[in-house]
């Protein structure tokens, strides 16, 4: 039996987020969960601009940074991200999200996992046999899982399972084509992510995990099981969860298990996403075309030709998407109660 956590927000505060992320968490015992003394927080931090449902909330972050703290005063943490194939965005992220004033706070370090070391380890999987990675994550003993759940066009979710693809610093971007099975071989490798905690408050939809439309949820998930807890997080978007590949491929591994799922909390109730239309995303959908034509390939995503591509996708997300939709989603955010949570972060953007 797999417990997932389903709590709604009752009070749209800091505190009031913090209440439903220990519930959430109590309900599935988590402390259990916490092995050893070196711990990973993995939370997402894809944008240096503050668009509600880019990266994980600070709210979120924070309640789970200090119930760690409190619960286990003298545990080595460490939380952090890496940055993007087409951008270093990390740093300054975590400034602009509040994410590193959280971590300086409750005496964690932060870590850009694209400027650590890196380590070669056997993963045993089909796409990965073996993986380059940040040497911090290999030494921790537990990492605590932080993603935002939101559609995504490459995957249709992103969640539990693909929040372990920013684990892998370098060269993520040329597994694309197979990511629904490099997805589960990273996974199956962190055995050590013993724990998840899903912010759900302000998701994505549509074209996301970066140009989506930003979507108020008011709901926090938690769960030991990723597979798990993916599967009912599309199941809460209204995809058919039975259907999502990297899913069903992570849990034919043993990563996790979408049977006898027992959802506790609050009453369940789906809250449809709009889907992705990968085809309506350019960036996306010119990498996915020309992917496939094997003269082209080589030359624009295996050599220098690709340092192009990227700085003109990051141009279009950041300039073109940014000033178009994205400064629109954060005005209609801040009419709503969340602003009290993002218009400080929109102010500290808005200063640098």
């Amino acid at each position: 039996m797999s417990k997932v956590a389903f709590i709604k927000v009752k009070e749209v505060s800091k505190q009031g987020v913090h209440d439903s992320v220990k519930r959430a968490l109590e309900l599935t015992d988590w402390k259990k969960y916490v092995k050893g003394n070196k711990i990973f927080l993995k939370i997402n931090c894809i944008s240096d601009q503050v668009v509600p449902g880019q990266c994980t909330s600070p709210w979120v972050v924070e309640a789970a940074a200090k119930e760690l703290r409190e619960n286990f005063p003298d545990l080595e943490m460490y939380m952090g991200d890496a940055n993007l194939a087409a951008s270093r965005q990390l740093d300054k992220a975590s400034i602009i999200w509040g994410h590193r004033d959280i971590a300086k706070k409750y005496g964690i370090n932060f870590v850009n996992l694209s400027e650590e070391p890196l380590v070669k380890v056997n993963c045993g999987g089909k796409v990965f046999k073996e993986l380059e990675l940040p040497k911090i994550l290999v030494d921790v003993d537990t990492i605590i899982n932080l993603p935002i759940p939101k559609t995504h066009c490459l995957t249709t979710i992103t969640g539990c399972l693909k929040n372990h693809w920013g684990m892998v610093p370098r060269f993520r971007h040329q597994f694309h084509p197979v990511a629904n099975q490099a997805i589960p071989d990273i996974n199956f490798y962190f055995k050590k992510t013993r724990y998840n905690l899903m912010d759900l408050t302000v998701s994505m939809e549509g074209n996301a995990p970066k140009t989506g439309i930003s979507k108020v949820c008011g709901v926090v998930m938690a769960s030991p099981d990723r597979v798990a807890a993916d599967y009912s997080i599309a199941r809460f978007m209204g995809f058919d969860a039975d259907n999502i590949e990297h899913i069903k491929i992570a849990e034919g591994m043993g990563i996790g298990s979408t049977k006898n799922i027992e959802l506790v909390g609050d009453t369940f109730e789906a809250n449809p996403f709009k889907p992705p239309e990968p085809d309506k995303q350019p960036i996306f959908y010119w990498e996915t075309r020309l992917r496939q034509v094997p003269v082209v390939k080589p030359i624009l995503f295996d050599t220098p030709v690709f340092n192009i591509l990227a700085a003109i996708a990051t141009k279009y997300n950041t300039i073109w998407w940014y000033n178009k939709f994205g400064k629109k989603y954060m005005q209609e955010i801040s009419q709503t109660q969340w602003g009290n949570e993002f218009d400080p972060l929109w102010k500290n953007e808005n200063e640098r």
